[in-house]
């Protein structure tokens, strides 16, 4: 597939606890997806004052301009990066795909479980030797470009208590995503409406509860499928879908691979 043939993947990365000063200085030769998935970061292009954000946000690296980032002193955050080079970055750039020297570098990603789903997956298929899985690798980052340009701007204003408590919490679901997870206990718990939880939840992880937990089970279920012995059946029951073949469904939709497939690939 001579299209993708014009995309190499220089460096890329998944730190889930990164402290101190991640980057200082230019990028030459190669662009860039910087992506704060949680805690706090700060940012700063050439000259400008830098400015400290908290949660998801994403931003282009890129040649010609200087960039420092990184968790503020005393905090930590999960960074995940993914740098390429290619002729057809300028395809990117001129359809408007990979939008530099924004006005505000910093992207809210407001449904940052889908694009964490994507990024994930993109740098396990970049680790992987060989370039047979090179042209899926370019259309998920062509998808991640996408995702980032259909962000919503509007946020939803969460309070410092509440916040805390539902970060907390997809902690807690991402530790233990097998228990048997009661939203609307959750809600009375912080004394608001179910409603306004779901709402609160969705801009704090980026998606409803209910499709967090499934994307939180997911993978657990896919750790299963590389690591285990257990049918596709048992994975699907212990993961808390009653429906082998719902199972596969659903697990396909999100991981754009069956989960047959996936246990085959990972021999």
């Amino acid at each position: 597939m001579k299209y993708y043939e014009k995309l190499v993947f220089n460096t890329h990365g998944d730190l889930p606890i990164s402290q101190g000063v991640s980057h200082t200085g230019g990028f030459r030769g190669y662009y860039g997806i910087q992506y704060n998935h949680s805690g706090s970061l700060f940012f700063a292009r050439n000259d400008e004052q830098p400015v400290t954000v908290e949660g998801p946000h994403a931003f282009f690296t890129y040649p010609g301009t200087d960039f420092y980032y990184g968790a503020p002193p005393g905090k930590h955050r999960h960074h995940c990066f993914i740098c390429f080079s290619g002729t057809l970055i300028r395809r990117f750039i001129s359809g408007g795909l990979l939008e530099l020297n924004r006005k505000n570098p910093l992207i809210q990603v407001v449904y940052s479980e889908r694009f964490y789903s994507v990024f994930s997956k993109l740098n396990q298929l970049i680790s992987q030797p060989g370039g047979s899985m090179q042209p899926r690798a370019a259309w998920m980052l062509e998808d991640l470009l996408l995702q980032l340009q259909e962000q919503p701007g509007v946020r939803v204003h969460v309070n410092a208590f509440c916040e805390r408590e539902l970060q907390l919490l997809r902690e807690k679901i991402l530790r233990q995503p097998l228990l048997n997870w009661s939203f609307p206990d959750e809600a009375r718990r912080l004394s608001i409406s179910y409603s306004h939880f779901r709402r609160l939840f969705r801009e704090v992880a980026g998606c409803a509860p209910n499709q967090f937990l499934i994307e939180a089970r997911l993978s657990y279920a896919e750790q299963m499928l590389e690591n285990g012995v257990l049918s596709i059946a048992e994975v699907a029951h212990r993961c808390g879908f009653t429906d082998e073949f719902y199972f596969s469904r659903l697990f396909k939709k999100h991981r754009m691979i069956s989960p047959s497939a996936l246990r085959i690939s990972s021999k």
